[in-house]
């Protein structure tokens, strides 16, 4: 098993002076100013200071499942250090700022920023790196090809920079009934929705941008008829309800009793109307995807049933399931993960 590392950046020295001593001079792009909330009135001068300065900044990567899981990891730093969250969504242009903004606009506990220069985003297309990668600051960067759950990120410093992924409920196991009150309320006031019957399962078919990637094809046709037959045997009288990025193949492969397809979302609240409606169901059927994986955990209530696959990628990404398979969830096989 590869190991997970703490990427050390700095020898601890302040982030002002390590900016701009002369050995070492600032880079020749300007980084963005964060404007985060101010300290407490009552705080000391000394305190004001650390608490401004110190802070837990995320690089967002991928979409609003991903930015869940990374809000959530940075959420439980910056409780634990008592510093703020930001969120940097630098690394989308506008057509994905457009995608993955409807979750990031709405009043999450972090600062939202994609206020880098030209010369920043410059530097990011052509070396792959944050510019706040080139400030000095303590790096807390997951592996790629190794996203298994590693409790040493979880003592990163307080003033750092946090890159990957993170998708493991083990990361926020300390504040999941204070995180799942705060999103739900949140998701639930953006896109109201009414509790469907008891007998409602939520199933996620994502197809489209998985089709082009050989290591996210992992739940084939079979993993659907032997999940739905597992869950009628579980729940007596389920509906299944489709949510899918590609409702045609659903209707012509999913069929059976009591399958229904779910009516594509509509533009106002993006991906946020199916994840909030997927949350409401009772019981769940899960893709390898992180955005149904969230819609389960949000769902969590008594009785719920929860299949998901078996594994989570195929190819050379070293990812336990075991990590995501939350207690009392049920694993379905899929086609091998080889």
């Amino acid at each position: 098993m590869m190991a997970c590392t703490c990427i050390p950046m700095s020898t601890g020295a302040p982030r002002r002076q390590r900016i701009t001593s002369a050995a070492n001079p600032a880079p020749a792009f300007s980084a963005p100013a964060v404007s985060c909330r101010e300290a407490p009135p009552d705080q000391s001068t000394a305190r004001s200071r650390h608490y401004i300065d110190q802070m837990i900044r995320i690089v967002l990567l991928g979409r609003s499942g991903n930015h869940l899981f990374q809000y959530a990891f940075g959420r439980v730093l910056a409780k634990r250090h008592q510093v703020p969250l930001v969120l940097d969504a630098s690394w989308f242009n506008d057509d994905g700022w457009r995608e993955v903004s409807h979750l990031l606009q709405l009043p999450l506990q972090a600062k939202v920023t994609r206020r880098a220069s030209l010369a920043a985003r410059a530097l990011l297309k052509l070396t792959d790196k944050h510019y706040w990668e080139y400030l000095g600051l303590p790096l807390i960067r997951e592996s790629e090809l190794n996203q298994s759950f590693c409790p040493e990120f979880l003592n990163a410093p307080a003033d750092c920079v946090v890159r990957g992924y993170f998708q493991s409920y083990q990361y926020f196991s300390s504040i999941e009934d204070e995180l799942r009150t705060e999103l739900r309320g949140l998701l639930e006031e953006a896109v109201p929705y009414e509790a469907p019957p008891e007998t409602q399962v939520a199933v996620h078919v994502r197809r489209t941008d998985f089709l082009n990637h050989a290591a996210f094809q992992v739940c084939d046709l079979a993993y659907y008829q032997r999940a739905m037959k597992r869950m009628r045997d579980l729940v007596p009288g389920a509906h299944f309800m489709v949510f899918s990025d590609d409702p045609a193949w659903c209707a012509q492969n999913l069929t059976g009793p009591n399958v229904e397809i779910a009516a594509p979302p509509r533009a106002a609240r993006g991906p946020l109307t199916d994840l909030v409606k997927m949350s409401r169901s009772h019981h769940h059927i899960i893709a390898n995807s992180s955005y149904s994986w969230w819609a389960a955990w949000l769902g969590k209530k008594e009785g719920q049933r929860v299949l998901m696959p078996d594994a989570w990628f195929r190819g050379d990404i070293h990812a336990p399931i075991e990590d995501k398979c939350c207690p009392g969830w049920e694993l379905v096989p899929t086609i091998s993960a080889s």
